[in-house]
């Protein structure tokens, strides 16, 4: 492996290229309308990053036709600034210049000296500025790209053997595959002959895929009516070809055993070069109820410190009424978009003669309305108003109303403490706490200190459990009160939806695919693949998560669940295993090949032209009737990191699950994985929201099956009138004399050995033997060692937890002061809600005497943070 590279931190690069500490309050109100008039350029300055192609297209063509901008001639809205948001604020930006080799990323609002990042020339090590997830996923496409094309290089004396007569003399079958011509390097098999077989049952080839394949006849010779089988004749699978296969599942061990070696290391990296705020705090996770005084979190943490602490949040179990503040929010946003603008919404009782003339005024106009219109009125919007949609607004003023009654009632109440975040002025002071704080689970648990130093307990009784707090954006705030097994219950729950969901898709699937037809069921699956991880979004929704990044694992495990048993095992479960090797479009391999040309081609196509993205830029942004309504259509497409995963790992396994019957599919992995790479950085850096601050880690799988056919002997006989299950009947058919025995060589058990097969219908030859026996082998062996990194280290330091402390400080000590680098990488842990409707965060706390540069974000259209 190559030596990581040393690069500046940001705050170090920023301090180098810009002594400014972001725009003041009287300049971001300013910066939209200048933004918006003061950046012309021509359509190949717009490909080169001055603007993207599309504001260029809209602001200097459509914006000036009626039908697409029917705000063309409204002052109060501009679609140019509505564009000029989206590009300084949505999308990120960077300085001009450079510092140590890396581009420096610019603030949200910047108009110095800055330009689009290039979807192209951007290099990759940029992309960890968007979080340390972000680098990993990036880093983890790329590093796929050039272990799936070894692979493929290694693969290729078994490509050339599949695609030669060797294997498949059929002088046709080249002609066969004109239209999907990769098909000709997997073990696709067009010669076939017809058999006697004893022993073979109707029922398993009673299927639209091989009811083809199985027909009656009267013996000629007996008179007895015969079973008669259509079988492939193709060499099968030698030891040469599979001592290949192992060659390659052992350079991908190899390969992501190292590439998980370095990948660990390079999050250390990213972490010490991307010095933020948990490098400085910590949490308390269980604080005395009635601990509410900051003062007294300082005056305990500041004993640890070797200067002293900055901030202290506590963080109050609220959350009735938090959301209840939330519901009033939307409300009030709700209704100030039916109301005249500029409407004083603090004066109550003259909101409510507004509210009363609104309606009246409304009323009058339903009567002048269509018959149309008035029969929709009576018919769908009541039903859509039932169901929360399309009120009245004097429906909300007095949803609103009844709303201030309950927040002066929950004002009232007492609220408990649910955590404690407390941040360093050095890193050393963190560790130092959370080294003194290194309880056992079992001292926490019964608030006993065994071994600890009673100097360490909070208020000399209290086992406090402290850990490294997640980025302040990550901090889910009306989560933090849950207990663990409220945590634990809710995703057992969710989880086990989620295996329901699983098993009822595979079972439609599964009468789809037998029953009635592989084009139904292709619809079916592509509808449950794009439908099943919208409801297991909702479903993870329902849970309780304290950090951002456990709500993604959470969503990542569930999803890559579905997807993988969807597109992998389902698929190859269902399949009747006679058809493994056949050339029909509805056939196992022929069906792989269509997905994997699907997520190659058609997946990062869908993803760019994101409907409801492009809606919202070109059609709902040009008729907002309000401004604020038109910037929240350019926030941004919406993205998750976890499924971008899920993505992935799908890729992987089917990979190296099919590998073995179509080596080519390595090369299919790689340019799939090569599309993705490029289709998702360019959405990164051009048209998604920004990145959540959140990260992730890539299961590895490998798979390994073995195929086989029986064997026969020569000489034939003439079959007449052949009957087939599919109702044909063939006039004749030419068999070898002597008969053929069925055997079922799908399910061959665990560990895959040779002594598992039946050995009163033994199929395997020598070297199928040696080759089973050494593939069964090394699967025990891998399974083994898996089984003891995956699932016994984590119980070793689960049992250790019980007994001792199990803290260790990673990456070094920066030595750098939190305060210094406030508002540029270091930033606090102010209490906001992320909520529909609203493009920037609701902060939950009273921020009268709070530094503002300690919010992470700045809104362009207000003067005063405390508008939010």
């Amino acid at each position: 492996m190559a030596p990581l590279p040393s690069r500046p931190t940001p705050a170090q690069q920023r301090q180098e290229l810009s002594n400014s500490d972001g725009l003041n309050d009287n300049e971001v109100d300013l910066v939209l309308d200048q933004l918006a008039e003061a950046e012309p350029t021509s359509f190949i300055g717009a490909g080169l990053g001055k603007q993207t192609w599309s504001r260029y297209i809209v602001n200097n063509y459509l914006s000036q036709y009626k039908w697409y901008n029917p705000n063309r001639d409204n002052a109060d809205i501009s679609l140019a600034k509505g564009w000029a948001y989206f590009e300084h604020f949505t999308l990120p930006r960077r300085f001009l210049t450079k510092s140590g080799g890396h581009h420096v990323r610019a603030p949200p609002g910047e108009t110095e000296e800055t330009k689009l990042y290039s979807a192209f020339l951007t290099p990759q090590s940029s992309l960890s500025d968007w979080g340390i997830g972000m680098g990993m996923y990036f880093s983890t496409l790329s590093s796929f790209v050039v272990i799936f094309l070894l692979a493929g290089i290694l693969s290729i004396p078994n490509i050339v053997y599949y695609s030669s007569d060797q294997y498949d003399p059929n002088p046709n079958r080249r002609i066969n595959f004109s239209l999907m011509r990769v098909l000709q390097f997997s073990t696709i098999c067009t010669s076939r002959e017809w058999v006697k077989c004893d022993g073979c049952e109707q029922e398993t080839w009673n299927n639209i895929f091989t009811d083809e394949y199985f027909g009656n006849a009267k013996d000629p010779i007996t008179g007895e009516f015969v079973t008669l089988i259509n079988r492939t004749t193709c060499l099968p699978a030698q030891y040469t070809q599979g001592m290949w296969n192992f060659g390659v599942l052992f350079l991908l061990i190899v390969c992501i055993t190292a590439y998980n070696i370095y990948l660990s290391k390079l999050e250390i990296r990213w972490d010490e070069d991307n010095t933020s705020a948990p490098d400085y705090s910590l949490i308390v996770m269980n604080p005395p109820k009635n601990a509410k005084d900051p003062d007294e979190w300082k005056g305990f943490f500041d004993t640890f410190s070797d200067k002293h602490v900055t901030l202290v949040t506590v963080a109050l179990g609220n959350d009735e009424l938090l959301n209840t503040l939330l519901a009033k929010r939307r409300d009030m946003k709700t209704l100030l978009g039916l109301l005249p603008k500029g409407v004083n919404i603090s004066d109550e009782e003259a909101l409510d003669g507004i509210v009363l003339n609104e309606h009246n005024r409304r009323l009058a106009e339903e009567k002048q309305r269509s018959c149309f219109a008035k029969l929709a009125g009576i018919t769908i919007t009541p039903l859509l108003r039932a169901l929360g949609f399309s009120l009245t607004e004097d429906v909300i003023w007095k949803r609103v109303k009844d709303t201030n009654t309950k927040i002066k009632e929950l004002e009232q109440k007492e609220y408990d403490v649910s955590a404690v975040f407390v941040t360093f002025e050095t890193e050393q002071g963190q560790r130092t706490a959370l080294e003194a704080m290194n309880f056992s689970q079992v001292e926490v648990l019964t608030n006993t200190a065994i071994t600890a130093d009673p100097s360490a307990l909070f208020r000399g009784n209290t086992v406090l459990n402290c850990s490294e707090a997640a980025d302040p954006d990550a901090i889910r705030w009306n989560d933090l009160k849950c207990t663990t097994f409220e945590i634990c219950i809710r995703q057992l729950l969710t989880f086990g939806v989620t295996c329901a969901l699983v098993g009822l898709s595979g079972y439609v699937l599964f009468l789809t695919r037998i029953k009635v037809s592989t084009t139904i069921f292709s619809i079916i699956l592509s509808a449950t693949n794009s439908l099943v991880p919208m409801i297991v979004r909702i479903l993870v929704s329902y849970e309780k998560h304290r950090r951002e990044g456990a709500m993604q694992a959470s969503l990542y495990v569930k999803v890559t669940l579905f997807r993988w048993m969807n597109a992998v095992i389902v698929t190859w479960l269902i399949t009747p295993f006679l058809v493994t090797l056949g050339e029909s479009s509805m056939d196992l391999i022929s069906t792989i090949n269509a997905t994997m040309l699907s997520e190659m081609l058609l997946a990062p196509f869908l993803r760019y032209f994101d409907i409801m993205t492009l809606l919202d830029r070109h059609y709902f942004a040009p008729r907002a009737k309000t401004e604020a309504q038109m910037l929240s259509c350019f926030k941004g497409g919406w993205y998750n990191l976890a499924e971008r995963f899920t993505d992935l790992t799908k890729v992987l396994l089917l990979c190296i699950f099919y590998s073995p019957f179509y080596p080519f599919i390595y090369f299919l992995g790689a340019a799939t994985l090569f599309m993705q790479y490029w289709m998702d950085k360019f959405l990164l850096l051009r048209s998604w929201q920004r990145a959540p601050t959140v990260g992730a880690d890539t299961p590895r799988f490998s798979r390994s099956c073995q195929d086989g056919d029986c064997v026969g002997l020569t000489d034939s006989t003439t079959f007449t009138n052949v009957s087939l299950l599919n109702s044909t009947v063939l006039e004749s058919v030419e068999t070898p004399t002597e008969g053929y025995y069925f055997c079922d060589q799908k399910y061959l058990g665990f560990p895959p050995i040779p002594s598992k097969q039946d050995y009163s219908l033994q199929w395997m030859t020598s070297g199928q033997e040696d080759l089973t026996r050494t593939f069964g082998w090394f699967c025990v062996a891998v399974v083994a060692i898996y089984g003891v990194y995956a699932l016994f280290s984590p119980i070793i330091k689960l049992t250790l937890s019980l007994v001792t402390g199990v803290y260790e400080p990673k990456g070094i000590d920066q030595r750098k002061d939190f305060s210094s680098g406030v508002g540029i990488e270091c930033f606090g842990y102010i209490p906001s809600l992320e909520v529909g409707g609203f493009h920037f965060p609701l902060l939950a706390c009273n921020i009268d005497n709070i530094d503002v540069g300690l919010i992470k974000w700045k809104d362009p259209n207000h003067i005063k943070e405390d508008a939010h």
